[in-house]
């Protein structure tokens, strides 16, 4: 996927990480690199002699400092994640010299994208659909998304459309704070790459649970419905847009907000410095922003019709 950053091989890493690794997986008999995602770290599929398979990835904290507390993050809330719940298990954890790497149980199938599909899509709404309580040790959504104001601070930024319509946005998305809480798992970064499809294609399992925390029970959903007009439909824009408007029918009034404030926070953020560890981050998010436009357009009318 266009953004996404390139991972060096799995057989770079240093070697005593891999001896680590093997360890607490067995002699390994095949590698599988995995490429994709936004950390800059190695990721692979490593087999067994006994043939078990696992899904390790790992960072160091000098490559990324903010790579390597996602992981953290994500460790921490696989351990107290409830049962049931549609992601992995995390078989081992490394912290050592600076590098942490993760073993976790491999997750047969393929990603529901790019570009999504109707059958990913309703794989990944049933992975979404069973809803579970946070436990404690997740943090709330509030003191991870800081940038849901980002239609507020755009100012200089903004272009034409931004200008006609910022101001409108910032007050939509108001007081995030208040109708963001919740005390459901939230996953929040559903994207067509963090969504793993089983070869059936009628269930999904959520990878990468880095920015795991308790929030509305309807957040996941009105992020998938904004990923889906971001990574695309196979079928192109127009089923993009009727299936996110399908998704959001379904949710309360306040995922439409939740949309806008993604969309906010995507573009403030593509005017930050740009990232060495992740250096096509800045277009990406830009890109998403630019895509949501015409969603978000259809929205404002509609507001404005009805003077909301």
């Amino acid at each position: 996927m266009s953004g996404f950053t390139v991972r060096p091989p799995w057989h770079a890493s240093p070697e005593w990480l891999k001896a680590e690794v093997a360890a607490h997986v067995g002699v390994i008999r095949q590698v599988d690199d995995v490429h994709g995602g936004m950390t800059p770290g190695p990721a692979a599929i490593l087999t067994s002699a006994l043939g078990e398979r696992v899904f390790v990835k790992a960072v160091a904290e000098s490559e990324s400092p903010a790579s390597y507390a996602y992981y953290v993050n994500e460790a921490t809330a696989l351990r107290v994640l409830p049962a049931g719940l549609a992601a992995p298990r995390l078989r081992h954890l490394v912290q050592r010299d600076g590098w942490i790497a993760l073993i976790l149980s491999h997750v047969p199938g393929s990603p529901a994208g790019p570009p999504w599909t109707e059958r990913s899509i309703r794989a990944a709404l049933g992975a979404l659909s069973d809803v579970k309580v946070a436990p404690g040790g997740v943090p709330p959504i509030v003191s991870l998304l800081k940038d849901l104001d980002g239609w507020q601070r755009l100012g200089d930024h903004a272009d034409a459309w931004e200008r006609d319509n910022a101001a409108h946005l910032a007050d939509a998305v108001a007081d995030w704070p208040e109708w963001t809480a919740g005390s459901s798992v939230v996953h929040q970064d559903v994207r067509a790459d963090n969504v793993i499809v089983a070869p059936d294609g009628r269930s999904a399992t959520l990878v990468d649970w880095s920015f795991c925390c308790s929030g509305a029970g309807w957040l996941d959903r009105a992020r998938l419905a904004a990923d889906v007009v971001c990574s695309g439909h196979a079928d192109g824009v127009e089923a993009a847009q009727a299936s996110a408007l399908r998704i959001l029918a379904d949710l309360p009034d306040r995922s439409w907000r939740f949309v806008a404030a993604l969309a906010g926070m995507w573009r403030i953020r593509s005017t930050f410095p740009a990232d060495p560890a992740m250096n096509s981050m800045r277009r990406w998010q830009r890109n998403r922003a630019l895509a949501l436009r015409p969603l978000l357009g259809r929205w404002i009318h509609q507001r404005r019709v009805v003077g909301g």
